[in-house]
């Protein structure tokens, strides 16, 4: 266990340096974990997740909660035990400088900055991500960085923190972009973990782009108004502004890479950092995303913005418009679904609640057939994450599998692991895996199998 300097006042204004969004000052390892029900013994493997946890002081006005050193976080499950919890830094250089660690070696290809957003398997390993600069971090068994990857050579630059895998091919689709580059690359990576770019598209004007989707036919480019501003960048400040004077645009890039063919549609004015899902249509392409009115900042809860919400954006090839539904009432965020449906009509999706306050809560399950919306509260002063689906072994319906999450308890400042069954949502979980401590709200994760990893 190495214990650091407590980088922040908890007592600070900026609400991403507060309760379950400041950072924590310890790295431990915690076996014999506490179980409440009973583990599914298909389970065996890493639940892992990741988010920003400040390993220095920085100027709390301006930290914004996209920054920040990145810490891992994960369970490790094996024949119905929780064997162990752990969370480490990820070791970017800044993160060894503010640490007085060794730095790591890698190919100095773009900055060393900040590695906070994803935990994925790519051909077999398991890496820490980001968009918009620095490049992946490869991580052993034990959720110890071990070096930067640039996959062998294959990747030139910049990755990204949302790659999409598709289910038949295994390979995975990627938008990446980078501060001073006008253009967005997509890549694609084979099942071997090497990368090739494919094409580039035009983006003059810098936006930030968190995440895409694919179909069988396209990958799905969001250009959207929030740009790069060197100003911001040069003072410390979260280097991408809202932009309202810039259309937004959603466009359906051809997968064979063709960018003189995409294809552009006017969008609404807003921000979408998430797609749950896209797929083909008679014609047309359907785009679930959840729609913001604008992007998370220090000062969201004074401005009152409008709550994200869970929305199908229809893209007629025909007519060239799209079309808007909600598709729940909720205010929401994180949507994940069974990854075997991507690029493909599905009917079930899960979110958890986040409101414009900042608050995260119960989770959702999205009944696209029906419009029936579901919830599961986790219980007074609970709140769950991103909830990850995991199809059971046996699985013949597409909601047929787990849902696993990191949920909060206020009560006691620590965090649990909760497995629910998709198919039994709104009961009584599973299994519920006792953390000592707490998981400060963080990203993305994901549920990494033993049999996908070669270490």
């Amino acid at each position: 266990m190495t214990t650091i300097a407590k980088s922040h006042d908890p007592g600070q204004a900026n609400p991403f340096l507060v309760a379950n969004f400041a950072p924590v000052t310890e790295e431990h390892v915690i076996s014999n974990l506490q179980v409440t029900g009973a583990i599914p013994e298909e389970l065996e493997g890493r639940f892992v997740r990741i988010g920003p946890n400040p390993s220095s002081k920085q100027n709390p006005r301006h930290f914004h909660w996209f920054l920040g050193t990145g810490m891992v976080h994960g369970v490790r499950l094996k024949e119905g035990r929780a064997e162990w919890y752990r969370n480490s830094y990820v070791l970017t250089d800044n993160a060894a400088r503010d640490l007085k660690r060794p730095q790591l070696p890698y190919p100095r290809k773009t900055h060393g900055g900040s590695v906070n957003t994803n935990v994925l398997n790519i051909g077999g390993d398991l890496y820490a991500l980001v968009e918009a600069g620095a490049l992946p971090m490869k991580l052993d068994g034990n959720l110890q960085t071990t070096a930067y990857s640039d996959f062998s050579g294959t990747l030139k630059g910049a990755f990204s923190a949302h790659p999409r895998r598709d289910p038949v091919t295994g390979e995975l689709h990627v938008l990446a972009y980078e501060p001073s580059k006008k253009y967005i690359e997509y890549l694609v990576v084979n099942t071997s973990g090497l990368s090739r770019t494919v094409s580039k598209i035009s983006a003059p004007h810098q936006p930030m782009i968190h995440d895409t989707a694919i179909t069988p036919s396209f990958v799905i480019v969001l250009d959207l108004p929030m740009t790069f501003n060197l100003v911001s960048a040069m003072t410390g400040k979260f280097p991408y502004v809202w932009n309202p004077k810039m259309q937004p645009r959603i466009g359906l890039l051809p997968r064979s890479g063709d960018a003189d063919a995409i294809i552009w549609f006017e969008a609404p004015l807003c921000y979408v950092y998430h797609i749950m899902n896209a797929f083909e249509d008679a014609g047309k392409v359907v785009v679930d995303v959840v729609k913001n009115a604008n992007y998370f900042d220090a000062d969201v809860i004074k401005r009152g913005v409008k709550p994200p919400i869970f929305v199908r954006w229809v893209l007629d090839l025909q007519t060239g418009k799209l079309a808007e539904t909600q598709l729940s009432d909720r205010s929401v965020e994180f949507p994940r679904l069974n990854d075997s449906r991507v690029g493909q009509s599905y009917r079930f999706g899960y979110t958890a609640q986040f409101t414009t306050d900042l608050q995260f809560g119960f989770a959702c399950k999205h009944d696209l057939q029906t419009g029936e919306t579901l919830e599961h509260s986790y219980g007074p002063g609970r709140a769950t994450m991103e909830p990850v689906f995991v199809p059971k072994s046996t699985a013949g319906a597409e909601d047929e599998g787990w849902l696993l999450s990191y949920v909060y308890d206020q009560n006691t400042n620590t965090s649990d692991v909760v497995i629910l069954d998709a198919q039994d949502f709104e009961g009584t979980p599973v299994a519920t895996i006792h953390l000592p401590v707490r998981v400060p709200y963080g990203f993305h994760g994901n549920w990494v199998a033993d049999c996908d990893l070669r270490f």
